[in-house]
């Protein structure tokens, strides 16, 4: 959202100054349109542009930014957009102002047409025939295609890892002291034994002090081989479990290896991760983009070191939730492509609720000082009222959420690329349902019995991994009933599932493997070479007491 709101629109403000000064309104629109949505790779329209001068005030009336990941969908869409900007600093190609005013925002809005950019649908998703309500097992030779650049690079890794070992000990190896140097020591020895008392207590001496000197490498090496001797021995533990733990990833990406613990997560199928990429994409479109730092200019030391400078966002906009309008206001302050000019993050504060009850809260802090990017976002969501919310939208098993009172937070974290998160969602005077389910839907009729008395409706989701590869979990109270009655099922196609994975795994790079596996023993060699050495030059040190 903010990307393009503080890096695509209004850059392209800039853009109009310099080459329509004076145009009509009409090209500005046209500009806005056509290079807003090669930026996007979606379709970005706007009803009308309203540009005055002296000084400059740029409006954007009725802007809709179509989602590129889901063509009926807007991404963004909001009544008004303007700002007045600097002149000068836009002639310049930086964009500078005190206040921009986003007014009568909304997100993720449904559309009438496709946003895609030729106006066409993409290909419909192949339905899943796993037979379970709601829950799609992917295909595993499928998956494993998808998958087999980041199986391999386990695999070179392991190998990687061996290989370095070896590496380091044919090069320690030859340093060390070998029979030569032994034999050297034992004929100075016996020559010292020749000579009178004097003679041989100084030579002893000598003798015994350069032997220790040798003696000390022993040390070190002895310490280094039980630690690389740990590592082959987690080298090749790796390339023991790589069947089983490639598949449990894989299973765990798709969230499929919770079993009947997560039932619910499978129930609402993609709407769970849809619900996260969608938080994820819009980070990614706005915040990430700002951390992709560019050099400050260096022609003209008097101007400021920046493309992007807003001090303060107003924003006011609503969200339909179950029906009714959850408004919200708030700003966004501190907006800069060079946060190290202010040397203070981007922040984030919206308040909103029904009816003028303070219901929602939302602070964020992005901070992409020190080059890269942390982001901290906080929400809370008290009382709101819901009524007819979908939560699965299978048209087998359609679960619907009839009626309840919701307490939502969450909290959000990103490092660089690592992600943490969790949400947590409390539904009280919940009355949940199967809605319009088949008469001869033997498991729908079966759940719909099971529901009738739940009241009470909790979910915990959490989120790990990486911003491009979320992990996401979601369990909760319903896990339990639900999986009474598809749990069986459910676990009989996953244990299908993990063994087809496990085979297929094994087929491709059991030989591979196997053969990294036998390197457990490679640095056997290398020990019994110094235990020898080294007991050889004791026994000789012993002599010489």
């Amino acid at each position: 959202m903010f990307k393009w709101i503080l890096r695509g629109v209004l850059a392209l403000l800039a853009v109009i100054v310099i080459g329509v000064v004076f145009a009509l309104e009409p090209i500005a629109k046209f500009m806005i349109e056509h290079e807003g949505s090669k930026q996007v790779g979606a379709r970005v329209d706007v009803d009308s542009v309203d540009i005055q001068f002296y000084p400059t005030h740029v409006a954007l009336h009725g802007l809709t930014v179509a989602n590129p990941q889901e063509p009926m969908r807007n991404l963004l869409q909001s009544e008004t957009v303007s700002a007045d900007v600097d002149t000068k600093a836009l002639l310049k190609m930086q964009l500078i102002a005190d206040q921009v005013l986003l007014s009568g925002l909304q997100m993720y809005t449904e559309r009438t047409t496709p946003g895609t950019l030729d106006g066409k649908l993409p290909p419909p998703k192949p339905e899943s025939d796993s037979g379970l309500p709601g829950i799609a097992l992917p295909d595993p030779s499928a998956l494993l295609a998808e998958e087999q650049a980041t199986i391999q690079a386990e695999v070179d890794a392991i190998q990687t890892g061996f290989s370095d070992i070896e590496s380091r000990w044919e090069g320690k190896t030859d340093s060390l002291p070998d029979q030569a140097q032994l034999d050297t020591y034992q004929q100075r020895w016996k020559e010292l034994k020749q000579k009178n008392m004097i003679e041989r207590i100084a030579g002893a001496k000598q003798l015994r002090d350069d032997i220790k000197d040798d003696l000390k490498q022993f040390k070190t090496l002895n310490d280094d081989i039980k630690t690389d001797s740990a590592e082959v021995k987690s080298l090749t533990l790796r390339a023991a479990n790589l069947p089983a733990d490639q598949s449990k990833r894989m299973l765990s990406k798709y969230g499929l290896d919770q079993g009947s613990e997560g039932m619910l997560r499978f129930l609402l199928g993609d709407e769970v991760n849809t619900f996260v990429q969608r938080g994820l994409s819009l980070y990614q479109e706005t915040m990430g983009s700002m951390a992709e730092k560019e050099p400050a200019p260096s022609e003209a030391p008097t101007e400021l070191p920046v493309k992007l400078l807003i001090r303060q966002i107003l924003i006011d906009g609503y969200q339909v939730i179950g029906g009714e309008k959850l408004a919200y206001s708030g700003e966004i302050n501190d907006v800069t492509d060079q946060q190290d000019y202010w040397n203070k993050p981007i922040t984030m504060a919206l308040r909103g609720g029904m009816e003028e009850k303070s219901q929602l809260v939302i602070d964020g802090i992005f901070d992409q000082r020190n080059n890269t990017l942390k982001s901290v976002f906080n929400m809370a969501l008290k009382q709101l009222a819901l009524s007819g919310v979908s939560l699965s939208q299978s048209p087998d098993l359609p679960l619907q959420l009839e009626k309840g009172i919701a307490d939502i937070s969450a909290n959000f974290g990103i490092d660089g690329d690592t992600l943490k998160g969790s949400a947590k969602g409390l539904v009280n005077q919940a009355k949940l349902l199967v809605a319009n389910a088949a008469a001869d839907n033997k498991t729908a009729n079966l759940l719909a019995a099971a529901l009738e008395d739940v009241s009470r409706l909790v979910m915990d989701l959490s989120v790990n991994g990486t911003v491009n590869e979320p992990a996401i979990k979601l369990k909760s109270n319903l896990d339990s009933i639900l999986g009474d009655v598809l749990g069986a099922e459910l676990k009989a196609k996953l244990g299908e599932a993990e063994n087809e994975l496990k085979a297929k795994l094994s087929s491709d790079y059991g030989p591979q493997m196997a053969k990294l596996q036998e390197k457990k023993n490679i640095l056997g060699e290398y020990q019994e070479l110094l235990g020898n050495r080294e007991a050889a030059l004791q026994a000789l040190m012993k002599e010489m007491l």
